[in-house]
């Protein structure tokens, strides 16, 4: 299984928690559609607590092939179009794949438990000139902070590389920039203000500088998102 991650930025502002949403109602009428479609497992959306502009999906699949048969596919044009209505045309719409561990099913921190009432999805941006090398030792940091979050009160983590290598980096300097590598985390918490405890908490003092001392890490864009379920 790999999860899709669609991110874009709605025209007009909307709640997506209200169901006489017409943004919502799009968005639903085209995961319908994607459920329908041969390999596709979950999906959720929402939209980010820190940019309520921003719409996040994300859509499980059994395996890229499947999502590009999707979009191959003859109805595709017409219900991507009607997306299309919502979206901010002069951002960009970006589209990830991860294929996450311990499980290639991220649900539990997305929404599938229901006591997870905030997801943190994290974004670290690298050079796409990364070698196999090079992310082994993200990844040996990375793995430093792992018994930290399993001390906190987080109730999922899943995390992994997109497979796209040439993904564009955001910031203000972002035109300037060569493309990024990215890797993903997906965090489940009970609401926000758990995460905020543990970010005050002294193991996380002692211990996020695993993080923030990654050599070659060009952005890092952290969100805050109510997931719902299709």
């Amino acid at each position: 299984m790999i999860t899709e991650i669609v991110t874009f930025q709605m025209k007009d502002e909307a709640s997506l928690a209200n169901p006489s949403s017409h943004a919502r109602k799009v968005i639903r009428d085209f995961l319908t559609l994607v459920l329908v479609a041969p390999g596709a497992q979950n999906a959720y959306y929402g939209q980010f607590i820190e940019k309520l502009e921003t719409v996040v999906m994300f859509i499980g699949w059994n395996s890229i092939d499947d999502h590009k048969k999707f979009m191959s596919s003859s109805n595709y044009e017409t219900h991507i179009n009607h997306l299309r209505t919502i979206i901010n045309d002069e951002t960009p719409l970006t589209i990830l794949h991860v294929p996450f561990t311990p499980s290639d099913d991220p649900s539990p921190a997305l929404g599938a438990n229901s006591k997870v009432g905030a997801t943190e999805v994290v974004f670290f941006y690298f050079p796409s000139t990364l070698t196999s090398g090079d992310k082994d030792a993200i990844m040996s940091s990375v793995d430093k902070m792992r018994p930290v979050m399993e001390r906190s009160e987080s109730l999922a983590l899943y995390d992994g590389w997109a497979v796209e290598e040439a993904v564009p980096t955001p910031g203000p300097q972002a035109s300037e920039r060569e493309m990024s590598r990215v890797y993903v985390n997906v965090v489940g918490w009970v609401d926000v203000e758990a995460h905020m405890r543990f970010q005050g908490s002294e193991d996380f003092g002692r211990n996020i500088h695993h993080l923030l001392g990654i050599k070659d890490m060009r952005h890092t864009a952290v969100f805050h998102v109510k997931l719902q379920a299709m």
